[in-house]
Protein backbone atom coordinates (compact mmCIF):
# COMPACT_ATOMS: atom_id res chain seq x y z
CA UNK A 1 0.00 0.00 0.00
CA UNK A 2 2.91 2.51 0.91
CA UNK A 3 5.60 0.53 -0.10
CA UNK A 4 6.64 2.79 -3.97
CA UNK A 5 5.92 6.06 -1.28
CA UNK A 6 8.41 5.33 1.20
CA UNK A 7 10.73 3.55 -1.29
CA UNK A 8 10.36 0.13 -0.39
CA UNK A 9 10.50 -3.25 -1.70
CA UNK A 10 7.63 -5.01 0.22
CA UNK A 11 6.17 -4.12 3.69
CA UNK A 12 8.65 -3.71 6.41
CA UNK A 13 6.97 -4.59 9.57
CA UNK A 14 4.41 -7.42 9.44
CA UNK A 15 4.09 -9.60 12.11
CA UNK A 16 4.77 -13.02 10.34
CA UNK A 17 7.66 -14.51 12.30
CA UNK A 18 9.73 -13.89 8.96
CA UNK A 19 13.52 -14.57 10.15
CA UNK A 20 14.97 -12.34 7.36
CA UNK A 21 13.32 -9.65 9.54
CA UNK A 22 14.82 -10.58 12.25
CA UNK A 23 17.10 -7.82 14.67
CA UNK A 24 19.41 -9.68 16.61
CA UNK A 25 19.76 -7.30 19.66
CA UNK A 26 22.05 -8.92 22.35
CA UNK A 27 18.69 -10.91 24.32
CA UNK A 28 17.75 -12.48 20.93
CA UNK A 29 21.71 -13.10 19.80
CA UNK A 30 22.47 -14.62 23.14
CA UNK A 31 19.11 -17.08 23.15
CA UNK A 32 19.63 -18.25 19.33
CA UNK A 33 23.20 -19.09 20.39
CA UNK A 34 22.34 -20.97 23.52
CA UNK A 35 19.62 -22.88 21.69
CA UNK A 36 21.54 -23.54 19.02
CA UNK A 37 24.35 -24.97 21.17
CA UNK A 38 21.70 -27.01 23.08
CA UNK A 39 20.75 -28.57 19.74
CA UNK A 40 24.02 -28.67 18.47
CA UNK A 41 25.94 -30.09 20.98
CA UNK A 42 23.01 -32.91 22.04
CA UNK A 43 22.67 -31.21 25.61
CA UNK A 44 19.02 -32.58 25.48
CA UNK A 45 16.81 -29.86 26.05
CA UNK A 46 16.70 -25.46 26.04
CA UNK A 47 14.30 -23.28 27.52
CA UNK A 48 13.45 -19.81 26.32
CA UNK A 49 10.71 -17.45 28.30
CA UNK A 50 9.52 -14.25 27.75
CA UNK A 51 6.81 -11.94 27.82
CA UNK A 52 4.18 -11.72 25.09
CA UNK A 53 5.61 -9.89 21.52
CA UNK A 54 9.21 -10.03 22.42
CA UNK A 55 9.80 -12.16 19.46
CA UNK A 56 10.22 -15.74 20.11
CA UNK A 57 8.51 -17.48 17.53
CA UNK A 58 10.10 -15.22 14.78
CA UNK A 59 13.12 -16.70 17.08
CA UNK A 60 12.44 -20.19 16.30
CA UNK A 61 12.28 -19.59 12.23
CA UNK A 62 15.60 -18.45 12.36
CA UNK A 63 16.91 -21.19 14.40
CA UNK A 64 15.62 -23.32 12.61
CA UNK A 65 17.30 -21.73 9.24
CA UNK A 66 20.64 -22.48 10.85
CA UNK A 67 20.14 -25.90 11.00
CA UNK A 68 21.27 -28.22 8.57
CA UNK A 69 18.65 -29.25 7.05
CA UNK A 70 20.03 -32.67 6.27
CA UNK A 71 21.67 -33.41 9.39
CA UNK A 72 18.84 -32.78 11.56
CA UNK A 73 15.01 -33.48 11.32
CA UNK A 74 12.71 -30.41 12.35
CA UNK A 75 9.29 -30.94 14.08
CA UNK A 76 7.55 -27.80 14.64
CA UNK A 77 4.73 -27.83 17.37
CA UNK A 78 2.87 -24.38 17.40
CA UNK A 79 -0.47 -25.85 18.56
CA UNK A 80 0.58 -27.70 21.75
CA UNK A 81 -3.28 -28.10 23.00
CA UNK A 82 -2.14 -32.31 22.55
CA UNK A 83 -2.68 -34.80 24.76
CA UNK A 84 0.02 -37.25 24.85
CA UNK A 85 -0.70 -39.78 22.10
CA UNK A 86 -1.88 -36.38 20.21
CA UNK A 87 1.72 -35.49 20.53
CA UNK A 88 3.34 -38.58 19.83
CA UNK A 89 1.02 -38.96 16.86
CA UNK A 90 1.90 -35.34 15.23
CA UNK A 91 5.74 -35.79 15.86
CA UNK A 92 5.75 -39.42 13.97
CA UNK A 93 3.74 -37.65 11.34
CA UNK A 94 5.97 -34.46 10.73
CA UNK A 95 8.86 -36.96 10.83
CA UNK A 96 7.41 -38.91 8.05
CA UNK A 97 6.04 -42.07 9.75
CA UNK A 98 2.69 -42.43 8.62
CA UNK A 99 0.25 -45.10 11.24
CA UNK A 100 -2.97 -45.73 12.35
CA UNK A 101 -1.94 -46.86 16.22
CA UNK A 102 -3.36 -44.95 19.33
CA UNK A 103 -2.03 -47.26 21.72
CA UNK A 104 0.52 -44.76 23.36
CA UNK A 105 3.04 -47.97 24.40
CA UNK A 106 3.11 -48.62 20.90
CA UNK A 107 3.38 -44.94 19.43
CA UNK A 108 6.43 -44.61 21.68
CA UNK A 109 8.38 -47.39 20.55
CA UNK A 110 7.13 -46.54 16.83
CA UNK A 111 8.78 -43.50 17.40
CA UNK A 112 12.24 -44.49 19.34
CA UNK A 113 12.85 -47.03 16.41
CA UNK A 114 12.73 -44.56 14.21
CA UNK A 115 14.46 -42.32 15.77
CA UNK A 116 17.08 -44.95 15.90
CA UNK A 117 16.90 -45.41 12.33
CA UNK A 118 17.40 -42.21 11.99
CA UNK A 119 20.39 -42.32 14.24
CA UNK A 120 21.99 -45.12 11.95
CA UNK A 121 21.30 -42.27 8.78
CA UNK A 122 23.62 -39.76 11.12
CA UNK A 123 20.29 -37.54 11.46
CA UNK A 124 18.49 -36.41 14.65
CA UNK A 125 14.93 -34.71 15.57
CA UNK A 126 14.45 -31.45 17.09
CA UNK A 127 11.05 -30.92 18.82
CA UNK A 128 10.58 -27.38 19.23
CA UNK A 129 7.36 -26.36 20.80
CA UNK A 130 6.18 -22.86 19.99
CA UNK A 131 3.68 -21.26 22.41
CA UNK A 132 4.60 -24.14 25.23
CA UNK A 133 2.79 -22.09 27.78
CA UNK A 134 -0.19 -23.36 26.14
CA UNK A 135 -0.06 -27.07 27.49
CA UNK A 136 -2.61 -27.82 30.04
CA UNK A 137 -1.67 -31.07 30.74
CA UNK A 138 1.31 -32.21 33.42
CA UNK A 139 1.31 -35.32 31.89
CA UNK A 140 1.58 -33.89 28.71
CA UNK A 141 4.76 -32.32 29.81
CA UNK A 142 5.88 -35.45 31.61
CA UNK A 143 5.80 -36.87 27.84
CA UNK A 144 8.08 -34.53 26.56
CA UNK A 145 10.40 -35.68 29.47
CA UNK A 146 10.28 -39.09 28.53
CA UNK A 147 11.19 -38.09 24.61
CA UNK A 148 14.65 -37.15 26.18
CA UNK A 149 15.16 -40.88 27.05
CA UNK A 150 15.52 -41.72 23.82
CA UNK A 151 19.14 -42.00 23.51
CA UNK A 152 21.87 -43.87 22.97
CA UNK A 153 25.49 -44.56 25.16
CA UNK A 154 26.77 -41.10 23.85
CA UNK A 155 23.77 -39.20 23.02
CA UNK A 156 20.02 -38.16 22.99
CA UNK A 157 18.60 -39.34 20.09
CA UNK A 158 16.10 -35.82 20.16
CA UNK A 159 16.73 -32.44 20.80
CA UNK A 160 13.88 -30.29 22.92
CA UNK A 161 13.84 -27.24 22.86
CA UNK A 162 10.17 -25.14 24.37
CA UNK A 163 9.19 -22.04 24.12
CA UNK A 164 6.99 -19.75 25.50
CA UNK A 165 5.80 -17.08 27.58
CA UNK A 166 6.29 -16.07 31.78
CA UNK A 167 3.71 -19.03 33.03
CA UNK A 168 5.64 -21.92 31.28
CA UNK A 169 8.59 -21.74 33.92
CA UNK A 170 5.48 -21.68 36.94
CA UNK A 171 3.81 -25.24 34.67
CA UNK A 172 7.50 -26.83 34.20
CA UNK A 173 8.58 -26.56 38.05
CA UNK A 174 5.19 -28.66 38.95
CA UNK A 175 7.50 -31.52 36.64
CA UNK A 176 10.93 -31.67 38.64
CA UNK A 177 12.18 -34.85 36.20
CA UNK A 178 11.53 -32.48 33.14
CA UNK A 179 13.17 -28.90 34.87
CA UNK A 180 16.21 -30.66 35.71
CA UNK A 181 16.72 -32.00 31.67
CA UNK A 182 16.77 -28.52 30.98
CA UNK A 183 20.44 -27.92 30.32
CA UNK A 184 19.92 -24.07 28.42
CA UNK A 185 17.26 -22.23 29.64
CA UNK A 186 17.03 -17.88 28.74
CA UNK A 187 14.41 -15.66 29.16
CA UNK A 188 13.82 -13.02 27.01
CA UNK A 189 14.03 -9.24 28.16
CA UNK A 190 12.72 -6.17 25.95
CA UNK A 191 14.89 -4.32 23.85
CA UNK A 192 16.79 -1.38 24.96
CA UNK A 193 15.72 2.17 23.43
CA UNK A 194 19.29 1.77 20.77
CA UNK A 195 18.14 -1.76 19.81
CA UNK A 196 14.73 -0.31 19.07
CA UNK A 197 15.54 2.51 16.70
CA UNK A 198 18.39 -0.43 15.34
CA UNK A 199 15.32 -2.59 14.85
CA UNK A 200 13.38 -0.31 12.80
CA UNK A 201 15.70 0.31 10.44
CA UNK A 202 17.16 -3.33 9.83
CA UNK A 203 13.52 -4.20 9.21
CA UNK A 204 13.59 -0.94 6.58
CA UNK A 205 16.37 -2.03 5.09
CA UNK A 206 15.66 -5.60 4.53
CA UNK A 207 12.31 -4.19 2.49
CA UNK A 208 14.87 -2.17 0.26
CA UNK A 209 14.73 0.94 2.08
CA UNK A 210 18.37 2.70 0.48
CA UNK A 211 18.12 5.77 1.70
CA UNK A 212 20.92 7.64 3.52
CA UNK A 213 18.66 8.09 6.91
CA UNK A 214 15.64 6.33 7.61
CA UNK A 215 12.14 8.32 7.82
CA UNK A 216 11.65 8.31 11.62
CA UNK A 217 13.76 11.20 13.35
CA UNK A 218 15.69 10.36 16.54
CA UNK A 219 12.46 12.35 18.16
CA UNK A 220 10.12 9.53 16.64
CA UNK A 221 11.96 7.34 17.51
CA UNK A 222 12.24 8.49 20.88
CA UNK A 223 8.68 8.83 21.18
CA UNK A 224 8.61 5.12 20.15
CA UNK A 225 10.55 3.98 22.98
CA UNK A 226 9.09 5.87 25.77
CA UNK A 227 5.40 3.79 24.65
CA UNK A 228 6.69 0.21 23.31
CA UNK A 229 9.33 -0.32 26.29
CA UNK A 230 11.17 -2.17 23.31
CA UNK A 231 9.12 -4.51 23.07
CA UNK A 232 9.13 -5.61 18.69
CA UNK A 233 5.87 -6.43 18.05
CA UNK A 234 4.22 -3.37 19.33
CA UNK A 235 7.05 -1.11 17.98
CA UNK A 236 6.17 -3.08 14.27
CA UNK A 237 2.73 -2.05 15.00
CA UNK A 238 2.75 1.44 15.36
CA UNK A 239 5.77 2.30 13.17
CA UNK A 240 3.64 0.41 10.22
CA UNK A 241 0.67 2.47 11.12
CA UNK A 242 3.26 6.03 11.15
CA UNK A 243 4.31 4.67 7.54
CA UNK A 244 0.49 4.57 6.65
CA UNK A 245 -0.26 7.82 8.14
CA UNK A 246 2.70 9.72 6.84
CA UNK A 247 1.65 8.87 3.73
CA UNK A 248 -1.59 10.13 3.61
CA UNK A 249 -0.20 12.99 5.10
CA UNK A 250 2.43 13.21 2.10
CA UNK A 251 5.37 13.84 4.78
CA UNK A 252 8.86 13.24 3.63
CA UNK A 253 9.40 12.27 7.48
CA UNK A 254 7.85 10.51 10.56
CA UNK A 255 8.57 13.13 13.33
CA UNK A 256 8.08 13.12 17.03
CA UNK A 257 4.77 14.93 16.88
CA UNK A 258 3.42 12.69 14.60
CA UNK A 259 3.82 9.33 16.14
CA UNK A 260 2.50 10.93 19.24
CA UNK A 261 -0.32 11.15 17.15
CA UNK A 262 -0.56 7.76 16.10
CA UNK A 263 0.25 6.41 19.21
CA UNK A 264 -2.39 8.11 20.45
CA UNK A 265 -4.63 6.46 18.28
CA UNK A 266 -3.41 3.46 18.66
CA UNK A 267 -3.49 4.00 22.57
CA UNK A 268 -7.57 5.60 21.95
CA UNK A 269 -6.16 8.76 24.93
CA UNK A 270 -3.66 10.36 25.63
CA UNK A 271 -0.52 9.00 27.26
Amino acid sequence: MYEAYWGLNEPPFTLTPDPRFLYLGKEHEDALVMLHYTIARNRGAGLLMGDIGLGKTTLSRKLIELLDPVQFKIVLIVNPILTPIQLLQEVLHQLGVQTQLRNRQQLFQLLFEHLIHMYEHGQRAVLIVDEAHLIRSTSTFEELRLLLNCQMNDQFLVSLILMGQLELKKKIEKVPALKQRMAVRHQLKPLDQQETARLIEHRLRVAGYAGERIPFTPDALYELYQYTGGYPRVVCQLADNALVIGMAQKVSQIDGYLMHSVIMDFEGKEW
